[in-house]
């Protein structure tokens, strides 16, 4: 079981810094990361993505400069490129495959993006090799959840999990580090999920403190930590710092039985 997906966004706290902080990423044992791709409008952020992405894009983050960035990293956790559609389109489905292939990138999570809404472009990055993950959100019932994991199906057990995850919405609402979130409709979710696919879940949305992250790995489920990462950085924190305390230990890396 993959047993944390840290979020860091590009560009925060610079473009330089990102390939070292990827490798060190890669260096705790982190297998798969999310990396935000700054936009003006993130509708599904909250106060503390905007401002990071804001900031990003005020150091001169453009989509472009991003998946540059990227390209040729010779040591990174595969990559989940998070993200709008509006900047994908705007580059075009044909010119981000040729910017996605040298970089460890490997499936989009694309928030405003649901399936066939753009069917051309979406499965011209699947067919490539870029699948889009699932989003399940709390409102979303288990036959509905079955249709959209379907439509965006597992590559199967020889994929990475960066490819093969469907991510969990813990609540309803924007990210951010909230500590209302309640995890007993959230493991009551897992469950029922765990009924339908045998592919990975992914728990994000309002989680940081590591009695929280470890309570979604005891659902079997990998935890997500994004906005409380992403404080920590910007207040001058090393990245293996804010890690390491939200890492399991060694004897919590098998998932229970499913």
């Amino acid at each position: 079981m993959n047993t944390l997906l840290p979020f860091l966004m590009a560009g925060d706290p610079s473009l330089e810094a990102m390939p070292s902080l990827l490798a060190e990423a890669r260096a705790l044992g982190i297998e798969a990361l999310e990396v935000g791709l700054p936009h003006s409008d993130p509708i599904a952020d909250g106060p503390v993505l905007q401002a990071a992405a804001h900031r990003a894009i005020g150091r001169g983050a453009t989509p472009l400069k991003v998946l540059e960035t990227l390209a040729g990293l010779e040591s990174s956790p595969d990559l989940i490129l998070f993200t709008y559609l509006n900047p994908l389109l705007q580059l075009g489905a044909e010119r981000l495959i040729k910017l996605l292939r040298p970089t460890p990138v490997k499936a989009l999570l694309v928030v405003d993006l649901p399936f066939g809404e753009e069917p051309a472009f979406e499965s011209a990055l699947r067919l490539a090799g870029y699948p889009m993950v699932p989003l399940l959100a709390p409102t979303t019932d288990l036959a509905r959840a079955k249709q959209l994991l379907d439509e965006r199906p597992d590559p199967g057990d020889g994929a990475p999990f960066a490819q093969r995850f469907a991510y969990v919405v813990a609540r309803l609402g924007v990210t951010g580090t909230a500590s209302e979130t309640q995890l007993a409709p959230v493991r009551e979710r897992v469950e029922a999920l765990m009924t339908i696919t045998s592919r990975p879940l992914a728990v994000g949305f309002g989680l940081s403190d590591a009695a929280s992250l470890d309570a979604v790995r005891a659902m079997g489920a990998t935890p997500v930590v994004g906005s409380a990462l992403v404080k920590e950085l910007a207040e001058g924190r090393a990245l293996r710092e804010v890690l390491e305390g939200r890492m399991a230990a060694p004897s919590e890396h098998l998932a229970p039985p499913r």
